[in-house]
C-alpha cells in the first residue's frame, strides 16, 4: 500500500515570481551596483528559465528569492513571491524552498496580457517548487 504525503508545499506547486525588473530599491551587490534584479534573468540566453532560486523570508510576509551560486551560497536578490504565496502560514511553509523558474513573461511578448503582467508587477515569472528528497 502506497503512503500518502500530506506535506506542504506540494512537490509540484507552481508559484508566481514578481518584482525582478532592474531597479535599486535599496538593494545592491558588488556585481550590480545599480541594482540587482532583471540583469540576472535577461542577461541569460534562456531569459532565466531553468534558473534555480532559494526562497527566504526577509521580513514578515515578504518572501524574496535569491540565486543559488555554484558553491551553494545565496547570491543576488532576484525577485519576490506574489502576495498570495507569501502571506501567512503558506508563506512560512515556503521559507527555504528551492524554486526553478519555468516561464518568464517579457516586455516584448506577443501576448498582450503577458506584457501587462510583466509591467504591472515589475517583472513576472512562474516557478515550480523543487521537491526535497528525504534519504530516510
Amino acid at each position: 500500500m502506497a503512503s500518502l504525503c500530506f506535506c506542504y508545499p506540494p512537490p509540484h506547486l507552481r508559484v508566481i515570481i514578481v518584482g525582478f525588473i532592474e531597479c535599486n530599491n535599496g538593494r545592491t551587490c558588488n556585481s550590480h551596483p545599480d541594482g540587482c534584479g532583471n540583469k540576472l534573468v535577461l542577461e541569460r540566453p534562456d531569459n532565466g528559465v531553468g534558473m534555480v532560486l532559494r526562497v527566504r523570508m526577509t521580513a514578515p510576509e515578504e518572501l524574496a528569492c535569491f540565486v543559488m551560486g555554484d558553491d551553494g551560497e545565496d547570491g543576488c536578490r532576484v525577485a519576490f513571491l506574489a502576495k498570495e504565496y507569501a502571506a501567512g502560514e503558506r508563506g512560512l511553509g515556503l521559507n527555504g524552498a528551492i524554486v526553478r523558474i519555468v516561464d518568464v513573461y517579457l516586455p516584448d511578448n506577443e501576448n498582450r496580457s503577458a506584457r501587462r503582467l510583466y509591467h504591472h508587477n515589475r517583472g513576472y515569472g512562474i516557478g515550480e517548487i523543487v521537491p526535497k528528497h528525504n534519504n530516510t
